[in-house]
């Protein structure tokens, strides 16, 4: 740690992307890429993602950037209104090159 503040737009807040750990599914795994509907939380909306399982952890993209995603949350997966899959969120990645 290195007790830097980075002030910045709201926009530096955007996030494009993520890497899940530990997920949980509700029955097989998918096993090729797919897109989704995630819900980041517990009453937020949900958004649009593609997301791959990689070497045990789920790679998340999202279609449009969203805010407000930090390590720790929780990512749930959605096929419609059924819960295929949750997983806690380990990195993300800022729309915004260069902003920490």
């Amino acid at each position: 740690m290195n007790n830097t503040v980075t002030v910045g737009p709201a926009a530096a807040l955007d996030v494009t992307a993520l890497t899940a750990i530990k997920p949980r599914w509700c029955g097989t795994a998918p096993t090729a890429p797919g897109t989704y509907t995630a819900q980041l939380r517990a009453h937020g909306g949900e958004t649009e993602v593609s997301a791959e399982l990689v070497d045990g952890s789920l790679d998340v993209t999202f279609a449009e950037p969203v805010r407000g995603v930090a390590p720790g949350q929780a990512i749930v997966l959605y096929d419609g209104t059924r819960v295929v899959g949750s997983a806690t969120i380990a990195s993300t990645v800022r729309a915004r090159a260069g902003v920490a």
